[in-house]
């Protein structure tokens, strides 16, 4: 049944939706980014340092740890930033969730009350029938 609150149900719906859709986005770029904080730490630990060599050699291992260790940590950020973005985006479903409840209530309680106007009016009708079948039958049973 429609009501005056079914466009505004669809449309918290797919606010909802939207919600979600983001949600589960930022958790693939989480997992995707904790992937590459893993591989990142794998190479580090692959680092071997020269045994023999001349100075450049030792002053390019301390230039790949280097970096790496600041790869890995913009990373880290990169993942803090993304850990602070799904709180924000859980109190975001979260309202989103809240309005939708509340107007599905309400279109809800509206649609059990057309029912329940619609069944007065059918035992209204069924009444009226009922009693006109007794005046044809002239008050007798039929």
């Amino acid at each position: 049944m429609k009501t005056k609150f079914a466009p505004i149900v669809s449309l918290r719906k797919k606010d909802m939706q939207m919600c979600e859709h983001a949600m589960m986005q930022n958790e693939s770029k989480i997992a995707h980014k904790q992937k590459q904080i893993e591989h990142l730490q794998k190479d580090f630990l692959q680092l071997k340092i020269p045994q023999a060599g001349t100075f450049y050699a030792f002053k390019a291992f301390e230039e790949t740890k280097n970096m790496l260790l600041a790869h890995i940590n913009l990373a880290r950020d990169e993942l803090e930033t993304l850990f602070a973005q799904r709180k924000v985006l859980q109190e975001q479903y979260k309202k989103c969730n809240i309005e939708y409840e509340k107007v599905h209530f309400l279109d809800t309680k509206e649609q059990n009350e057309m029912i329940k106007n619609a069944k007065y009016k059918e035992k209204l009708e069924v009444d009226e029938i009922a009693v006109m079948l007794y005046n044809n039958a002239g008050g007798r049973a039929i």
